[in-house]
């Protein structure tokens, strides 16, 4: 087993590297091939980055029917350090704070180069994102989840839709090629004479040959079987967040992980999956303007916690119901007018309703609000000394039953600070490079809100500039 625990409390004095990856510089002498697998934001990236490093031919291998993976259904927040628009609010922020932070929420166990690398390239991975397109709102909040306000946001109802069209532009501009319902189905590389990728498309199976690969095949949240070989409580009663139910498509099977392991690749952190409350009656994308609360009305967590913390809480509790509350001073989120027009979430013109309408008691419930409404002058912060909440006076009160869903996979392919696929003796898999959900490493055993978004982009982003300059 590769050890890559290493110097983590000593990285956490250290300073960051300020600079970008001094691959993402390179030129290659040769112009390579490449072949990127799957076609959400982390795919994107590496296939634009290495087109823009000299590859003389990229192709996207997708296979669904449309781009994005799960990119394309998120709600979009995207950490990194930014000190014009932070400055602007007054919020004092650092690339040292950032990295501690990233490893106290990963319980310690993140690869520290990885986290070195991602906080070092973040900002000018912002500024490389908005120079093709994406506007970034002048608002930097703390992400839902998060540790620190310095998640970014752009406008409108389908965030992570941006994101993937204005990726899928400057591919389209660069002469990207992108092959749709291509299911890879086996996959080659060798240490000289490149790789074979094989993908089914039309009933027929296709080789295709390359100089490099870049693995972005997502996650493996929708695959039962491999779940539970991890975490046993991850059953066919637990949905993903994209398909709650398991009834729309999700392409996170891990297919991606699999074929690299059958080349010797390590894997990392395979066990710690993040589930999160989001199908149901929460509203807001921020801590401290909303209360979760238990079948008999009471508050079983700090909102404010980690989310394994409250996921924990969450599966601990007997009945597993639990209610969400706000009211209508706060900020919600893009979800808000189809919940509410769907039932998912209630409106309610008093406390008094509210209760009738979850079969607790009103005086149960009535308390509740008090003793959180009343605790907020006095310590105006939840589990997060920065995380200010706001009081929940004001009806309408919105509410619906809410319910965990897997989000997230923290763990899966070992690789570098060059997004090296890595052998379980540590060497590079020839050829091989990977990035997004279906590497481990980098966020240990839970990911900040904001952070999985932003990984996804920048590691793709070196993905693609060191397959461009792989050796021929």
């Amino acid at each position: 087993m590769l050890n890559r625990r290493r110097f983590t409390h000593l990285a956490l004095v250290l300073p960051t590297v300020l600079a970008s990856p001094a691959v993402l510089a390179k030129r290659p002498k040769k112009t390579n091939s490449v072949i990127v697998i799957g076609g959400g934001a982390a795919g994107l990236a590496a296939a634009i980055s290495a087109k823009e490093h000299g590859a003389a031919a990229v192709t996207v291998l997708e296979k669904a029917c449309f781009l994005g993976g799960h990119t394309a259904f998120a709600g979009g927040s995207v950490n990194f350090v930014d000190p014009e628009r932070q400055k602007k609010m007054g919020i004092n922020d650092s690339e040292e704070l950032w990295q501690k932070q990233i490893i106290e929420t990963g319980g310690g166990i993140n690869d520290v180069e990885l986290v070195r690398t991602l906080v070092s390239s973040a900002t000018g991975t912002g500024k490389w994102l908005e120079d093709m397109g994406v506007k970034w709102l002048p608002m930097v909040y703390e992400a839902w989840s998060g540790k620190f306000p310095r998640a970014h946001q752009i406008a409108g109802k389908r965030c992570g839709m941006e994101y993937i069209r204005c990726l899928a532009k400057r591919a389209k501009q660069l002469g990207v090629q992108i092959i749709l319902n291509a299911e890879v189905i086996s996959l080659d590389c060798q240490k000289k004479g490149g790789c074979t990728v094989t993908y089914k498309k039309n009933g027929r199976s296709l080789p295709l040959m390359s100089d490099a690969v870049v693995l972005a095949t997502g996650g493996f949240s929708a695959n039962q079987n491999m779940r539970m070989l991890y975490d046993r409580r991850l059953d066919e009663t637990v949905g993903t967040t994209l398909s709650a139910f398991n009834f729309t498509y999700d392409g996170s099977t891990g297919e991606g992980i699999q074929m690299a392991q059958a080349l010797g690749a390590e894997v990392w952190d395979m066990e710690y999956m993040q589930l999160i409350p989001l199908n149901g009656g929460r509203l807001l994308d921020y801590s401290g303007g909303e209360i979760f609360v238990d079948s008999s009305g009471k508050r079983f967590i700090d909102e404010a916690s980690e989310v394994r913390y409250i996921a924990d809480a969450f599966l601990k509790l007997p009945d597993k119901t639990m209610w969400v509350i706000t009211d209508s001073t706060t900020r919600k989120n893009s979800s808000f007018e189809q919940k509410l027009m769907t039932g998912v979430v209630q409106e309610a013109d008093s406390v008094r309703e509210m209760a009738k309408a979850m079969n607790v008691p009103a005086s149960v419930l009535q308390a509740t609000l008090g003793e959180y409404n009343e605790s907020i002058p006095k310590a105006s912060a939840g589990a997060e000394k920065n995380i200010v909440k706001q009081p929940l006076l004001t009806p309408p009160f919105y509410f619906g039953k809410e319910r965990f869903d897997l989000h997230f996979c923290c763990g899966g392919l070992a690789i570098n600070s060059k997004g090296q696929v890595l052998r379980t003796d540590g060497q590079p898999v020839p050829r091989l490079y990977a990035a997004g959900e279906c590497t481990g490493g980098i966020h240990g055993k839970d990911r900040l809100g904001g952070d999985s978004l932003i990984s996804c982009f920048v590691f793709g982003r070196i993905s693609g500039a060191s397959a461009a300059n792989t050796k021929i």
